[in-house]
C-alpha cells in the first residue's frame, strides 16, 4: 500500500508539472500574484450561469491593494464558490453523499469510543485527519455536482466502482478487511478511465471528463468507508498479528480503512481520469 501511494503521488506531480508547462500566463501572471492565480482557479469551478459573478470576482480583485487583503477576498470568494446553492436536482445526491459520510464517521467514532482507542495520541490524530478528509471531499462534491456534463457519469461511475469493489469482496466483511487483490486493483484502474473517456468524448472537453472521474473516485470512495468501518466494527478489526490487543488492531484496521478509501481511491480516480481525459481529447481533439 504505502508503495501504491507513493506512484500515485509521483504520478500526480507529474502531471501537474506537465500541465503547468503548456499553459501560457495571462497578462497578469505574475509569477508572485498567488491570489489571482487561485482566484482564476475558483472561477472555472462557477457554473456557466454564474460566469458574470467570475468575472466580477476577477475585476474586484484589480482594484484591492496589499497581499493581506488580496488573499483574504480570495479565501472568502473560494468560500462562496464552495457553498454555493445546489440545482434542484442535484440536492438528493449532495444529501445522500453527505449522509454516507457522516454515517462513516460515526461508525468510526463507535469504534473509537467502543475500543478505547481514545489513549493513544495518535488516534486522537487520525481522527483529526479523517474529519478534514471528510469535510474536503464533500466540499469537493458539492462543487462538481454544479459543473455540466459532471454528475451523470460521476455519479453512476461511484456507484459501479462501489458495486464492483465489493463484490469482488465476496460480499464478505472478512474480505473487505483484508489485502486489495489483483481484480480488485485492475477494477480501480479500470472504472475511472471509462467514466473518463465517456465524459471527454460526450462533453467534448478533457476539463469535464477529469472532473467527472474524480466525483466517481470520492462516491467510490465514501461508500467503501463506510462499508470499511462496519466491518472493522463488527470483526473488532479483523485478522491482526499474533499478541496484538484488539484496540491495536482496531486503530490500525482503522488507520488503513481510512487511508484507502479516502485517500488512495479518489487520487488514483483523479490521475487515472487525468490520463484518460487526456488521451481521448488528444486521440479527438474536436
Amino acid at each position: 500500500m504505502p508503495l501504491v501511494i507513493l506512484l500515485l503521488l509521483l504520478g500526480g506531480a507529474l502531471g501537474v508539472l506537465l500541465r503547468r508547462q503548456r499553459v501560457a500566463p495571462g497578462p497578469a501572471g505574475a509569477p508572485g500574484d498567488r491570489p489571482l492565480r487561485m482566484l482564476r482557479w475558483a472561477t472555472g469551478l462557477v457554473p456557466a450561469d454564474r460566469a458574470d459573478w467570475g468575472l466580477a470576482m476577477l475585476g474586484e480583485l484589480d482594484r484591492i491593494e496589499g497581499r493581506a487583503e488580496r488573499r483574504r477576498f480570495v479565501l472568502g470568494c473560494l468560500g462562496a464558490v464552495a457553498l454555493l446553492p445546489q440545482r434542484r436536482w442535484a440536492v438528493g445526491p449532495m444529501v445522500g453523499l453527505a449522509v454516507v459520510a457522516l454515517g462513516g464517521l460515526a461508525v468510526f467514532e463507535a469504534s473509537f469510543v467502543r475500543f478505547g482507542l481514545g489513549t493513544a495520541p495518535f488516534n486522537w490524530v487520525m481522527l483529526g485527519l479523517l474529519v478534514a478528509l471528510l469535510a474536503g471531499l464533500v466540499l469537493a462534491v458539492s462543487v462538481w455536482l454544479r459543473q455540466p456534463g459532471v454528475a451523470g457519469p460521476g455519479l453512476v461511475g461511484g456507484l459501479f466502482d462501489l458495486a464492483v469493489w465489493t463484490a469482488l469482496s465476496g460480499f464478505t466483511f472478512g474480505r473487505l478487511l483484508g489485502p486489495t487483490t489483483m481484480p480488485r486493483f485492475l477494477a480501480m484502474l479500470l472504472v475511472p478511465s471509462v467514466v473518463g473517456v465517456y465524459s471527454t468524448m460526450r462533453s467534448r472537453s478533457s476539463v469535464v471528463g477529469r472532473r467527472a472521474a474524480r466525483l466517481a473516485g470520492v462516491v467510490g470512495g465514501l461508500g467503501t468507508f463506510l462499508l470499511s468501518t462496519v466491518a472493522v466494527l463488527v470483526l473488532h478489526g479483523g485478522p491482526r498479528d499474533p499478541g496484538a490487543s484488539v484496540s491495536s488492531g482496531v486503530s490500525e484496521a482503522l488507520a488503513v480503512v481510512g487511508m484507502a478509501s479516502l485517500l488512495v481511491l479518489p487520487l488514483a480516480a483523479a490521475i487515472i481520469g487525468w490520463a484518460a481525459s487526456a488521451a481521448t481529447a488528444r486521440l479527438r481533439p474536436a
